[in-house]
């Protein structure tokens, strides 16, 4: 089982960010996980919301500012930036694209260019990253560009119902639902967020390929030993 770090370490670090990701090196994460905005230079950033308020208590759209002035308020990374560090340590990765935004489609065409341009080194690296999305659309554009792409579930029916392969569930809703393990078409199940003791714990014994978590210690003790 494969322990990613939630927006990297963020039990200790701020969400997100370069001290997030290089302190899930540090704690022994097997792979990260973000999530994905284009940004008004062109850039793929690495930031869960929409606007910088709960991070930062100002309200800026991060689709209108540039890598240069979200840096300037907080400790963000670009996904070009988080690329390298995953291919420098050795990391698998997990991008979750943002939808709705105004952009469409644009995110996943950019974040497949960067993947393409980095392809030589993320194959020398020996890292898997895997594409994700709670949007149905943008799950197929990806899967038309891009071989490795997982569909976030929210709802209980999309996980027994979903024909994808690749799937990512909410350890509340396999709490509820542990049958959907068996159940569900995928072969490969990534679970997000788990955090306490007793959902790592229950977890240890099922078939699960990836947990994602923002407590890395905790994971890799109880889930590796």
């Amino acid at each position: 089982m494969k322990i990613f770090a939630h927006r990297g370490f963020s039990h200790k670090f701020p969400e997100g960010s370069r001290a997030a990701y290089e302190g899930a090196v540090n704690a022994g994460a097997d792979g990260f996980e973000c999530d994905v905005r284009l940004i008004r230079s062109g850039e793929v950033i690495c930031f869960h919301d929409r606007t910088t308020r709960r991070l930062t208590g100002k309200t800026q759209l991060i689709s209108r500012m540039t890598a240069e002035e979200i840096k300037e308020i907080y400790d963000a990374i670009t996904l070009q930036e988080l690329l390298e560090i995953a291919i420098k340590e050795k990391k698998d990765l997990l991008i979750e694209t943002k939808h709705p935004v105004i952009s469409g489609g644009k995110i996943e065409k950019r974040v497949i260019e960067l993947l393409n341009e980095k392809s030589s080194d993320i194959k020398s690296a020996g890292i898997e990253i895997t594409l994700m999305s709670f949007s149905y659309l943008a799950v197929i554009r990806m899967k038309r560009r891009y071989p490795n792409v997982a569909k976030v579930i929210k709802y209980t029916a999309a996980a027994l119902l979903t024909r994808e392969a690749n799937i990512a569930i909410d350890i509340e809703i396999l709490r509820k639902h542990p049958n959907l393990i068996t159940r569900t078409k995928a072969s490969r199940i990534y679970v997000w967020t788990a955090n306490s003791q007793s959902d790592l714990k229950w977890l240890a014994s099922k078939n699960i390929y990836g947990v994602i978590t923002d407590r890395v210690k905790r994971a890799r003790k109880i889930l590796v030993g």
